[in-house]
C-alpha cells in the first residue's frame, strides 16, 4: 500500500478538485493539533485559499476576517467565535482557539495576497432567544446550511478549501442510523467529484468498525488509501491518516468553572435549553467541576443576576 506525506497528498488532491475534507475527532486534541500543524506547513502555501471550520459562528465572520489576516484587533473577540455556536461546550478545549491564533501567525509571515481565510460554517444564532426547540431546529438545518455556505464562499468564487468538520459530517454516504444526510454527501450530490475525504484512524469513531485492521505502524504520520473492499465504512471516505494511538477523553477545561462570568453564561444558556441539556453537560464534568456548576445553578434558580450576556 502506498503511503503519502499529508502535504503532498493534499496538494495533489487540490490539483484535481477544489475541496479536501479533513475529519476531526471531538475530545481528541491530538487530531486537532495534527491538523493545525499540517496546515501551517510552508509546503501548502498558496495550495489552498480557505479553511472552513465547524467550530465557529458566522455571526463573528467579519471580526475573524480582520483577526486572521493580521489586523490589530487584539484577542478580545476570539472566545465569542466558538462560544456563540450551538455546541459551545464541545469547542471549549483550548486547541480550537489555538488553531485561530496559529493560522493568524502563519498569515503574518506571508504576503497579503498569499494569506488564507478561515470561514466560520455555523449559521449565526441568537443566544438571547434560543430555547430547546430552537436548538433542535438549528441542529436539523445545519448540514444544508454548511453546504450553502461552502458553495457561496468557496465554490462560487473559484477558490480551494480545506474543510475541518467532525467525522460524521465528512462521509460520502450516511452512516447507519444517521437521521440526516451529512455535509459531504450533500456536496457530492450537487457537485460530483469536487471533494475528497481524509479521516484520522480511530477504531471506535467514525467509519471504522471494531474489526477493521490496524494501520501499519510504519505508516504513522502518513496517509494511505481507504480500503474500498472493506465490508463496513471506509468506502465512505477516500484516505486514512495514520496518527498512531489516539486518546479520546471527554473532559471540560477547568477555566469554564474558575472564571465566574463564563460559568454564569454557561449555566444561563443550559437553563434556556432545558433539563436534558443541563444533565448532558453535567455528565461531562469532574466532581469538583460539578460542585462549582451546581452552586452557580442554585444562584440562578434563586433568581440572582445571570452575569454578563452571552
Amino acid at each position: 500500500m502506498t503511503a503519502h506525506q499529508p502535504e503532498a497528498l493534499i496538494a495533489s488532491i487540490l490539483e484535481r478538485c477544489p475541496l479536501v475534507g479533513l475529519g476531526e475527532i471531538h475530545w481528541c486534541p491530538q487530531v486537532m493539533m495534527a491538523i493545525t500543524t499540517l496546515l501551517e506547513s510552508p509546503v501548502l502555501e498558496e495550495i489552498f485559499d480557505d479553511i472552513v471550520v465547524e467550530f465557529g459562528s458566522a455571526r463573528h465572520q467579519a471580526w475573524l476576517d480582520c483577526y486572521i489576516r493580521g489586523d490589530e484587533v487584539g484577542e478580545a473577540g476570539l472566545d465569542a467565535v466558538w462560544q456563540d455556536t450551538l455546541y459551545f461546550l464541545l469547542w471549549s478545549p483550548p486547541v480550537y482557539a489555538e488553531f485561530f491564533r496559529r493560522i493568524r501567525a502563519v498569515n503574518l509571515k506571508r504576503a497579503p495576497q498569499q494569506r488564507v481565510r478561515v470561514v466560520l460554517a455555523e449559521p449565526a444564532i441568537d443566544w438571547e432567544t434560543l430555547d430547546g426547540k430552537g436548538f433542535g431546529r438549528w441542529h436539523e438545518a445545519r448540514e444544508q446550511a454548511y453546504v450553502e455556505l461552502i458553495e457561496r464562499e468557496v465554490l462560487d468564487r473559484g477558490r480551494r478549501a480545506i474543510l475541518i468538520f467532525g467525522l460524521r459530517h465528512l462521509t460520502h454516504d450516511s452512516l447507519p442510523g444517521a437521521p440526516h444526510a451529512p455535509l459531504a454527501e450533500r456536496l457530492g450530490r450537487r457537485h460530483p467529484g469536487m471533494i475528497e475525504l481524509i479521516h484520522p484512524y480511530h477504531a471506535q469513531k467514525g467509519v471504522f468498525s471494531g474489526d477493521y485492521p490496524l494501520p501499519d505502524v510504519r505508516h504513522n504520520g502518513l496517509i494511505v488509501a481507504a480500503a474500498f473492499d472493506a465490508s463496513n465504512g471506509p468506502a465512505m471516505i477516500d484516505h486514512i491518516w495514520c496518527l498512531g494511538v489516539l486518546e479520546r477523553r471527554i473532559v471540560l477545561p477547568d477555566v469554564l468553572f474558575t472564571d465566574t462570568a463564563r460559568l454564569a453564561t454557561v449555566v444561563a444558556r443550559l437553563q434556556q435549553l432545558g433539563e436534558e441539556h443541563l444533565m448532558r453537560a453535567r455528565n461531562m464534568m469532574t466532581a469538583s467541576q460539578q460542585a462549582l456548576f451546581d452552586a452557580c445553578l442554585m444562584r440562578h434558580v434563586d433568581g440572582t443576576p445571570k452575569g454578563p450576556s452571552a
